[in-house]
């Protein structure tokens, strides 16, 4: 393993909790209620199921390849040169993951806050505290997770109690509306960005101090960070409507915005920023340090930090030209990241999987 730093099983657990609310807090409520309308949560709920799905498939392939990454299973079970090949999709797949929420963080930073700052330079300070952050390593990365983790639960139950008397019951009706086709294309599209990403965690078990019931830990973690996300989007339907919520792109920072306790707890829109800025942060790192290890491992090497900072340079320049606007931002989420994800975290875990079982009974029969 090239970085050989232990993290603890609670760690994990945060870690892919943050992971999973990450980006989805500001961004899923939008994009699921441009497609479910006001049953958005419904859909997102049906999202957790097919996510758990998912995670187990990663949880029986780190049980039969124990202190392995997923590049190394690849190797394993397709063979040196075709693993590799297909490693590269992996982390490629990281990477990208990466530059886009680098550039989500850029553009809420112009279009909500400092519009007169330049998304470059935004991007590369941001950049910079990830580069320090990956220097440091995922140990550190990791006991920080524990730190911020119950600030960003308190916040986030601040902002729910605060918006909870605007909640509007006729802006959710009539319930169950959406067909199950609409609720089956929401809930893939919500396992896109919450559940199928996740695969990078692969690259992290085989960090864990103790390898017991990782799985039911990977499981229930991720289940937090899903009913974070169920809750968020059902409360930006019941008080902003399905209409607006569809129609802005930070729609629980508008959300936030419309707090109003007694004339005195106003304008704390700032709550969601923080809280997002948190979770983004650790999301693009766990992206960035994945496609890190996986590249390290393609290429036969024993550290990733020698190559690091030419790909947060990467990251950056990737980040500033893979969308030209946030029209085709989110037109390219919802159609060709849903296809990528589907591919990389959950056809390509099945396939490995399958064809390790069926290697193993092909060894069997020919013993």
């Amino acid at each position: 393993m090239i970085d050989n730093k232990k993290i603890s099983p609670l760690q994990f657990g945060l870690l892919v909790a943050i992971f999973t609310i990450g980006s989805s807090i500001l961004l899923t409520p939008s994009g699921l209620a441009n497609i479910a309308k006001q049953d958005a949560w419904v859909a997102s709920l049906f999202g957790i199921g097919l996510s758990i799905i998912v995670i187990i498939i990663f949880s029986i392939l780190a049980r039969r390849y124990p202190c392995k990454t997923f590049v190394e299973y690849c190797e394993i079970i397709l063979g040196k040169w075709l693993g590799k090949i297909i490693a590269i999709s992996f982390v490629y797949f990281c990477f990208f993951g990466a530059s886009s929420l680098l550039f989500d963080m850029g553009n809420f930073m112009i279009t909500q806050i400092m519009p007169e700052t330049p998304i470059e330079i935004l991007n590369i300070v941001f950049a910079l505290v990830i580069l320090y952050g990956l220097r440091l390593g995922i140990e550190v990365i990791a006991r920080t997770a524990e730190i911020f983790f119950p600030w960003i639960s308190l916040l986030l139950l601040l902002l729910v109690i605060a918006v909870i008397p605007q909640i509007e019951l006729t802006n959710i009706q009539p319930v169950f509306e959406a067909d199950l086709k609409t609720v089956t294309h929401g809930a893939i599209v919500y396992a896109s960005t919450a559940g199928m990403p996740c695969v990078v965690f692969t690259i992290l078990i085989p960090l864990l101090n103790k390898q017991k019931k990782i799985g039911r830990t990977f499981v229930t973690a991720n289940i937090l960070g899903g009913i974070v996300i169920t809750v968020i989007t059902f409360t930006s339907i019941g008080v902003l409507g399905p209409d607006t919520t569809s129609r802005v792109t930070f729609p629980s920072y508008v959300l936030a915005k419309k707090i109003s306790l007694a004339d005195v707890l106003e304008r704390i829109e700032v709550i969601v920023a923080i809280i997002w800025f948190i979770t983004l942060y650790f999301k693009i790192i766990l992206y960035f340090y994945a496609s890190m290890i996986g590249t390290a491992q393609i290429l036969g090497l024993t550290d990733y930090r020698p190559f690091l900072f030419p790909f947060v340079l990467l990251l950056v320049t990737h980040s500033l030209i893979m969308y030209p606007n946030t029209i085709y931002e989110a037109e390219f989420n919802n159609s060709v990241w849903v296809a990528f994800a589907l591919t990389i975290g959950f056809l390509l875990p099945i396939l490995l999987l399958v064809i390790s079982i069926l290697r193993k009974k092909m060894k069997a029969i020919l013993k």
